[in-house]
């Protein structure tokens, strides 16, 4: 019985090994470069701008050229109500082409056709009696897509719709960027916050056993030592809560970057002054533009696109009920073999009749005009051109307020924050030294177990008030980022 209780023993203790996940060092360095190439969301960006793609390129096949062709046989063994009349099986047909539609609002087709048929009468017999035809069609609009209007709006809101999607596309993949960035400094952030706790329950643990050395000496009363007891308590409780904030950020990183699933993600060591510092300089940067640095952002490319494309949907809008005017026009000439044999027998081929229409001028055309007029009109039309300005009118104003209230309002609230910062370390500087006064005059019974945690407390609240600003303003400049994406300092270049 001992051998297995010792195995089963054994292999408990192995299993921490076995199943240790594996450790992924993370800092912005290695969250950049496994965001390149394990990210899902680069797959969802790149879809939204192939769709913008396929669309155009859809759009730009229906002007180019294509075969066309057919090939058709039958046969019946229906009997003629009158006896002279030709019941044809059976009979094959079939045609060739290439045709075209232009941005002019032309479209040409050219083509080639056979047909072979066999017949039996009481008179005689047709066999393989065959006809070749070559034909060329012109279609021509002649007012909704004259000189190519309708189609060149087409096409133009088509590019326009590429082109931003590409833009998008680049703007999309920096905002990713930025989120994993954020992400990163909101756990740098934890971790500074869980350190400044777990340095005071150190604290408190120092002092709850100096309290109880002195309630054994019979110095201090049992409510001095409950007291330092309820500040260890409280002390780990809030460590546990920001462990917990820590586990929730891990979750959204693991979430954006599903192959950290199964490994314990750890951070390195970091330097959040010198950020703060370079964060600083970058602000530095952006107040030296006295106006808007378009240069710096593709918002206003964006915006330009978005300008021209509701212009062509405009023009698309305004023809939906318009008066529709073609001409049709056609040349063909025809071969025909069909040589009396006699005894009845009527026969040709297909070589024949194409040698015959190159031999013989049996050319001829037809021209027409196709007109359409939509009468009982609705309301379709003032409704697509509504949607035509509506739909893009809203995306035009909240870029152009992006731009210009992103810049404008960044140096005022960074400054402003910068300025906390401040007043928060003097704040702190001036807190450590009262405490350092405190712990004098706790020692030397000079003033209570509360008043000392009091202190405590106010410099545990502006260290972490410190640490939240410091996060903010990064946040802020990351905001900026989104819409200026190529400002040119140190902080966007990681």
């Amino acid at each position: 019985m001992k051998f297995p209780v010792l195995f089963t023993g054994l292999l408990f203790l192995q299993l921490p090994t076995v199943f240790s996940a594996e450790t992924f060092s993370l800092n912005e360095k290695s969250l950049a470069e496994i965001s390149l190439t394990e990210a899902p969301q680069w797959e969802s960006i790149e879809a939204a701008f192939l769709e913008a793609k396929s669309e155009s390129e859809q759009l730009h096949d229906r002007f180019r050229p294509e075969i066309f062709g057919d090939l058709q046989t039958a046969e019946t063994k229906e009997k003629a109500i009158i006896q002279f009349q030709p019941i044809w099986s059976p009979q094959q047909n079939a045609q060739l082409g290439v045709r075209q539609n232009f941005r002019g609002g032309v479209g040409l087709s050219a083509g080639v056709g056979a047909d072979r048929r066999n017949a039996s009468t009481v008179s005689g017999r047709f066999k393989e009696v065959s006809t070749s035809t070559v034909r060329l069609d012109l279609q021509v609009d002649l007012w909704k897509d004259l000189f190519g209007r309708l189609s060149k709006a087409q096409s133009n809101a088509a590019d326009f719709l590429q082109k931003r999607a590409e833009i998008e596309r680049n703007v999309q993949r920096k905002a990713f960027q930025l989120s994993l960035r954020r992400t990163y400094w909101s756990l740098v952030a934890n971790n500074e916050q869980i350190k400044v706790y777990e340095g005071l329950k150190k604290i408190s643990l120092e002092q709850l056993a100096d309290a109880t050395r002195r309630k054994n000496a019979g110095v201090a009363d049992l409510g001095e030592v409950a007291r330092y007891e309820a500040q260890v308590a409280s002390r780990e409780g809030s460590r546990l809560y920001y462990m917990y904030q820590r586990e929730i950020l891990l979750k959204q990183l693991k979430n954006l970057l599903p192959s950290l699933m199964a490994k314990d993600v750890v951070l390195t060591e970091y330097d959040v002054p010198k950020m703060i510092q370079t964060v600083l300089a970058c602000t530095a940067t952006i107040a030296s533009n006295n106006s808007v640095p378009y240069d710096y952002t593709q918002y206003d490319e964006i915006t330009a696109l978005l300008r021209q494309n509701q212009k062509e949907q405009s023009k698309l809008a305004s023809s939906y009920d318009d008066v529709d005017l073609k001409f049709i026009g056609s040349v063909k000439t025809t071969g025909v073999a069909s040589k009396d044999k006699g005894n009845g027998l009527v026969e040709g081929s297909i070589n024949d009749a194409f040698d015959d229409w190159q031999e013989n001028d049996r050319t001829g055309y037809s021209a027409g005009l196709q007109l359409v007029i939509p009468i009982g009109k609705g309301d379709t039309r003032q409704t697509q051109e509504l949607l035509a300005e509506k739909r893009f009118s809203a995306q035009i104003k909240q870029n152009d307020t992006d731009i210009i209230s992103t810049h404008q309002q960044l140096v005022k609230v960074i400054g402003l924050l910068t300025d906390v910062v401040r007043s928060q370390k003097q704040n702190t500087l001036a807190l450590e030294k009262r405490l350092q006064v405190q712990n004098r005059k706790f020692r030397e019974a000079r003033v209570s177990a509360n008043d000392l945690i009091l202190d405590q407390d106010a410099l545990l609240n502006s260290n972490l008030t410190t640490i939240s600003t410091q996060l903010e303003i990064i946040n802020t400049i990351f905001d900026y980022l989104v819409v200026f994406t190529e400002t040119p300092c140190e902080f966007n270049r990681i």
